[in-house]
């Protein structure tokens, strides 16, 4: 009878073990399989695509998609030949089999360099940490991570790498950008031919300047100026400024610049109730001409010289000042 139960206690102490064995057994063989397989090494995805365009600014790519692998907002990373890491970018379009996508940092100036148009480059899609080793080494003096730490740092084009993509392009140009729009104010003033009246009004300008060589700037600005009671009482006069410039930029100290100018300037004159007499005797007609007189001597073309003053606020816009024989005028710009 003993023994039959040392049996039966026996039995159930083996049962008991094997069951408490077999988890143990199961958990080491799955780590084991996702060890060998590298599921928790790397969850990454690596393949090759080519560069199409490079925008001049450098700050975004076209790259063809013939992986069919990039979607909008994918994170991806850039390195030729698997090589060591060159730059971080977002995907931000798909279209027509080709992908934009836009920089986010540069890990390496010296490998930056190397790319050109249709050469074949690696994309690391997803986390890149694996890219890096533990220790980093030592970087040389090329490849110095350049840190904005104050104010002054805003208006340093090395620290947002403007000047490295500038060289990249194998540009000179002192305002990297190439359209710069503005807004002004200034004053017109004249004689009245009619009553011998000083007239000043104020005047408000728009301009557009376009880059199209290094450091050569074609201008075309717009002004316009409204006479209200001239050249008599219940008239209305407008006054069109249309002046082309051709500039070119000088570097001042302060994140400034020069830009010397010459050009030609046009102003046409609208005063359709201008010239008619009010009544049919001789002053009335006098008066008349005299109005026409006073306002064909506002409508003239002329040649023009001066300079254009730049001051840098914040990155992308500035302070501008015009002064030459066509304008004294201040306003703010934008380049893009």
């Amino acid at each position: 009878m003993i023994g039959k139960i040392l049996k039966t206690h026996l039995n159930t102490f083996c049962l008991l073990l094997s069951f408490l064995h077999c988890p143990v057994a199961i958990s080491q063989s799955i780590i084991e399989d996702i060890n060998t397989q590298g599921v928790l090494a790397d969850s990454s995805q690596r393949f090759t695509e080519t560069i199409n365009i490079i925008s001049r600014n450098g700050k975004i790519f076209i790259i063809s998609n013939s992986n069919q692998s990039l979607s909008k907002g994918d994170f991806i990373t850039i390195s030729i030949k698997d090589g060591d890491p060159i730059a971080r970018a977002l995907v931000a379009k798909n279209h027509d089999g080709k992908t934009g996508i836009k920089i986010l940092k540069v890990y390496s100036l010296k490998r930056w360099g190397q790319l050109r148009k249709s050469m074949d480059v690696d994309i690391v899609k997803g986390d890149d940490s694996f890219l890096f080793k533990p220790k980093t080494p030592e970087k040389s003096s090329d490849e110095e991570v350049v840190k904005i730490e104050s104010e002054e740092d805003l208006f340093n084009e090395k620290a947002l790498l403007e000047e490295d993509l500038g060289d990249f392009y194998k540009d000179n140009r002192l305002i990297k950008p190439d359209n710069i729009v503005s807004a002004g104010w200034d004053q017109f003033a004249f004689t009245s031919k009619i009553n011998d009246d000083r007239i000043v009004e104020n005047q408000w300008n728009f301009s557009w300047s376009f880059q199209f060589h290094d450091n050569y700037w074609v201008e075309g600005l717009y002004g316009r100026t409204q006479i209200d009671g001239f050249p008599a009482n219940g008239t209305q006069t407008i006054i069109n400024n249309y002046t082309l410039r051709l500039k070119y930029t000088f570097k001042a100290p302060l994140y400034s610049y020069f830009l010397p100018y010459i050009g030609v300037q046009s102003y046409q004159v609208s005063s359709p109730n201008a010239g008619f007499a009010q009544d049919d005797t001789d002053e009335a007609r006098e008066l008349a001409a005299l109005e026409v007189e006073a306002i064909n001597e506002l409508s003239f073309t002329q040649p023009v010289i001066g300079v254009t003053f730049l001051k840098r606020l914040v990155p992308g816009w500035f302070f501008k000042a015009d002064i030459g024989s066509d304008i004294l005028s201040i306003g703010f710009a934008i380049e893009f």
